[in-house]
């Protein structure tokens, strides 16, 4: 249909007659068959051998309009179109044969085809995006999910299975958590009778002896619980802004220790949005660690933007990465592990949106924090 209108529109004056007039028009009459034939070559159109009435007697119908009709005869598509005003009738020259049809009937399958298989796609990985967003809660800690799938496919097995390991999980973290309340719990009493029998004993210095133990046991297991809480990632920051050298009296106060144990160089006194309790938690293992495992004074530098907390010793053996691991086999037994220490720092500080850096410069193992003020 658009090769006929390109025909009209190039040659401006297709063959019709006037049939008001009854002649012939001035285009048509002044071209031969041979003539309208090589005009319209390139279009693949040719002059119709066969008239129009002979044409509607044995060729086949293929489509019609108001004003127009289609045919096929002999492999070949006709064009008639009379409007009442002009009149056309050309013949296609491109031939219809069945490998044609075969072809637009295949194309046609094969789109329906990938349609479905377009569909059936979408349908099989819905549970895979489903999969996708509860692994996303399970890795912020979510355990209240169901991943179960009622398919027989690969992906319904890795659903079902990872929503089993979750049932796993879950039971095994409560019945951590009941093991801890329990021990807490049966720790607390011989504490509570401790701090009794303390108050009877008259002698002052052993009185205080004592009292200074069981407040340090007390403190350890309220820390223990704490620690509980980070590890599980089931803590609330409380916020506020403190001093750094009140946070550090803190954690010596922790650990039970003077500051003649320290090497404490404030460079600039400023100001730290952090939680009190758990950003003195950090400095006291920090401390402890230096404590332990250096071989001179603890030197904590404060400058600004900035904490350090260094000591003498030994290099680090592996990557400090490596030391962050909760409970690695590589450094329980080992002399020098640092134990789950860096691990709860390093969850404190995440909460916290700080980080934990290590360098080893003239003999100095040095634990820094780059802080937001």
């Amino acid at each position: 249909m658009e090769t006929l209108h390109n025909v009209r529109v190039r040659s401006q004056h297709p063959p019709f007659r006037d049939k008001k007039n009854k002649k012939p028009s001035p285009f048509f009459s002044k071209l031969s068959k041979n003539e309208f034939n090589k005009l319209f070559k390139e279009y693949n159109l040719a002059y119709p051998e066969i008239s129009y009435s002979q044409l509607k007697e044995k060729a086949d119908l293929l489509s019609s309009g108001n004003n127009w009709e289609m045919y096929e005869h002999g492999g070949n598509i006709y064009f008639y179109r009379d409007d009442g005003f002009d009149f056309m009738f050309i013949k296609d020259n491109i031939k219809v044969t069945n490998k044609t049809i075969y072809f637009v009937f295949l194309t046609i399958l094969l789109n329906i085809t990938f349609l479905l298989f377009y569909l059936f796609l979408i349908n099989k990985l819905s549970p895979l995006n489903r999969l996708k967003t509860n692994i996303q809660k399970f890795s912020k800690g979510d355990l209240d999910i169901d991943t179960s799938c009622s398919g027989e496919d690969e992906i319904s097995e890795v659903s079902n299975e990872f929503n089993r390991a979750i049932k796993e999980i879950k039971q095994l973290s409560e019945s951590r958590n009941l093991f801890l309340r329990n021990i807490m719990h049966e720790l607390k009493t011989p504490i509570t009778k401790g701090k009794l029998i303390e108050s009877l004993i008259e002698e002052k210095e052993y009185k205080k002896l004592l009292s200074k133990v069981f407040e340090r046991l007390e403190y350890l297991l309220h820390e223990f619980a704490k620690i509980e809480q980070i590890t599980s990632n089931n803590v609330e920051l409380n916020k506020d802004k403190y001093r750094l050298v009140d946070i550090i009296d803190q954690a010596l106060d922790i650990l039970m220790i003077e500051k003649n144990n320290i090497i404490l160089n404030v460079k600039s006194n400023f100001l730290i949005n952090v939680d009190f309790y758990l950003f003195s938690l950090v400095l006291k293992n920090l401390i402890d660690n230096a404590l332990k495992y250096g071989n001179t004074k603890p030197i904590i530098d404060i400058e600004e933007n900035y904490i350090s907390i260094s000591s003498e010793g030994k290099k680090l053996e592996k990557d400090f990465k490596e030391y962050l691991k909760p409970f690695s086999r590589k450094y329980e037994t080992s002399t020098h592990s640092l134990g789950l220490g860096l691990y709860i720092i390093e969850t404190i500080l995440k909460l916290h949106q700080l980080k934990l850096e290590y360098k080893y410069i003239n003999n100095q193992n040095i634990f820094y924090i780059e802080l937001n003020i």
